[in-house]
């Protein structure tokens, strides 16, 4: 009977004794157990085609996989909490991967940030039970959006800018009217057409709309967002301050179902993934 000890994971230096064994580098690497990584992750979209990895564009994901892919010497699949759009940021963007490996969670973070871009940055990383899923066990999300009240060539790729005769908005009107998002509504009138899509309903858990000198914040809680929704709220809401309409318009237009009622939907870039809770 053989006893083999290996205090450091060197399978070409043990490759005499494994032979011995009939034991091969590439099995006894197969007897590291399989781990599951959340990682929590932040970036700037501005450099970015968006979250979801495309063939021909840069994408987050296709950042993160190709550092995992150094590292680990093997395709690595990245599962995101969601997608978000080309110039889309995160403060808090959650993804899960699984790997067999020896490393820990600090090596993992410091191995990614060693190969990432500056724009990308692992805040955290957990080992995780085989059951979670970064998306299928999400609970909810919060998204915010930023307006500023002056232009800024700093700011030009992290915050909308309205003109000097748009930007004077009514922030008593919007905090009412933003009141009727709340609750279980249908978002078809908010959403981009899509024919797989089967369900709209979403459930609004609180939206806040806050001003001080130099911006204005939206955010929006809810347990789950259809494509260009948030977008497509904020335009709406800008629409209702500057033509100073109904505080219930909002609530007129769950009852209509009109696209036409709603406003434009506003740029990408001042649209962030605040944190995703599980």
């Amino acid at each position: 009977m053989y006893i083999l000890t290996v205090t450091r994971f060197t399978p070409y230096a043990l490759r005499p004794t494994l032979y011995a064994l009939r034991i091969t580098p590439y099995a006894l690497r197969s007897m590291i157990m399989e781990k599951k990584f959340k990682l929590n992750i932040s970036y700037d979209g501005s450099e970015y085609y968006g979250w979801q990895i495309q063939k021909h564009e840069r994408t987050v994901q296709g950042e993160l996989e190709n550092a995992l892919q150094k590292i680990y010497k093997e395709k690595i699949i990245l599962y995101g909490s969601g997608r978000t759009d080309r110039g889309v940021h995160a403060f808090n963007q959650y993804a899960h991967f699984s790997v067999c490996t020896r490393m820990n969670e600090k090596n993992v973070i410091l191995a990614l940030n060693s190969l990432l871009p500056k724009s990308i940055y692992i805040k955290n990383c957990q080992i995780v039970d085989s059951n979670f899923h970064a998306r299928f066990s999400a609970k909810k999300k919060k998204y915010v959006y930023k307006i500023r009240k002056q232009y800024s060539p700093f700011w030009r790729n992290y915050a909308l800018f309205l003109s000097p005769s748009k930007s004077n908005l009514n922030s008593d009107l919007i905090k009412e009217a933003s009141k009727y998002l709340v609750g279980e509504h249908n978002f078809w009138v908010f959403s981009k057409t899509n024919l797989y899509i089967k369900n709209y309903i979403c459930n609004i858990y609180n939206v806040e709309w806050q001003e001080n000198e130099e911006f204005f914040h939206f955010s929006i809680v809810g347990n789950r967002f259809l494509y260009n929704m948030v977008r497509r709220i904020v335009g709406t809401l800008l629409k209702i301050s500057e033509k100073n309409l109904s505080e219930k318009y909002i609530e007129q237009i769950f009852e209509m179902q009109d696209k036409r009622m709603i406003g434009e939907k506003v740029a990408p870039n001042g649209l962030y993934l605040a944190e995703v809770y599980y």
